[in-house]
């Protein structure tokens, strides 16, 4: 409420003097690093490197941590740039790049005329600055990889990874003109430029693993087990009440569209011990997806006009006793397939003309309690 009585003008003003007063203290962090790094603290207390100790004794992002130990390391090489922090004339991100620019090997004219630049102006003179060697190139490479890392329950993965620059180059491009493709969910919901990527990096995994295949169109799936414990479940596929064959633990969504894309045998535990075994619920006869993609001619969904990956999907889904009937069917790409229905919820409105579906969003409900 204070701040809703001042004028913008000193809100502005008060906004850059308690940046410049970060500015020093940050640079008080980096002396203090730097003394500490001299002396191997990390080391001594049992860390692998100084960004990891920061990191920790400071409880902050290793980003910042790394950030604040790269300063500690440039600050006794470039005391007029330290001068001008320690006076509050410039900011310490400015100051940090400043001193990137210079161990780049920028020469003096260089360094003075980023001052007309902003950060990102900077970094990228820097970048243009540096002159990469063979043994460069080839640590980089030996030093390439890609890490997957599950959760314990296999119910998500984390993607890190260290590429060369002209492969990393070629994979950012082919990831970005994928994710571009990605449109707006329905509603006007815009996606993150994150989850478009992350989109993007699995329609190109499902892409890779069709391309053996021949014939049109992506694969109708396959036999899959799912395990449902029912003591968990509670009749909903709820928290932690499913599993796939020698796979991950599956929720609802992914559980349906397992049913709606793939064979499903659906095995029920209690116990630990299988008490009742569905018949196999089989995938959508070739012929009747032939007839569905020829009658519809394209995505249904209002509006679209994308081709890629198109699939029939259930309207009525087949958890709540849909059929493989043409008339319960409606061919989707694989945007409003695999995105906007089976992972953010939406459902197609059964009173919506065929070739031109409506989409409606289903709420997610609560989860059932934890079992304790």
């Amino acid at each position: 409420m204070l701040l809703m009585t001042c004028h913008p003008a000193s809100m502005k003003e008060e906004l850059r003097d308690l940046e410049t007063q970060i500015s020093e203290l940050r640079l008080r962090q980096a002396v203090i690093v730097n003394e500490l790094d001299k002396i191997n603290t990390a080391g001594a207390d049992g860390h692998r490197s100084m960004p990891d100790w920061v990191s920790s004794w400071l409880d902050v992002d290793h980003a910042g941590a790394s950030e604040l130990v790269s300063a500690a390391r440039l600050i006794g090489k470039y005391r007029p740039i330290n001068f001008r922090l320690a006076e509050g004339q410039i900011t310490f991100d400015r100051a940090l790049a400043t001193m990137r620019l210079a161990e780049a090997g920028a020469d003096p004219a260089t360094v003075r005329h980023s001052e007309s630049l902003d950060l990102a102006g900077v970094r990228r003179l820097t970048a243009r600055q540096r002159r990469v060697g063979r043994g460069d190139e080839r640590a980089v490479a030996a030093d390439r990889f890609v890490s997957v890392q599950p959760t314990l329950d296999e119910s998500a993965y984390r993607i890190s990874g260290l590429l060369p620059g002209t492969d990393g180059r070629l994979f950012e491009r082919a990831l970005y003109e994928r994710a571009d493709e990605m449109r707006r969910l329905p509603g006007g919901d815009i996606t993150t430029r994150g989850q478009r990527q992350a989109d993007a990096l699995v329609a190109m995994a499902m892409d890779s693993h069709d391309r053996d295949r021949n014939g049109d169109g992506p694969s109708p799936g396959s036999q899959v087990s799912v395990f449902v414990d029912l003591d968990q479940a509670n009749g909903t596929g709820g928290e932690s009440g499913c599993a796939i064959q020698y796979g991950p633990r599956v929720g609802p969504d992914t559980l349906e569209e397992l049913l709606c894309t793939g064979s499903v045998q659906v095995i029920g535990l209690s116990e630990g011990k299988p008490i009742v075994t569905s018949g196999s619920i089989g995938v959508i006869p070739p012929a009747v997806r032939r007839f569905v993609a020829h009658r519809d001619g394209g995505c249904t969904i209002g509006g679209c006009t994308s081709r890629y990956r198109l699939e029939p999907h259930h309207i009525v889904p087949r958890s709540q006793g849909g059929t493989h009937e043409p008339e319960n069917l409606t061919t989707l790409c694989w945007f409003h397939h695999h995105v906007a229905i089976h992972r953010h919820g939406f459902r197609i409105d059964p009173d919506s003309p065929p070739s031109r579906r409506r989409l409606t969003r289903v709420p997610a409900g609560p989860d059932p309690p934890r079992r304790t």
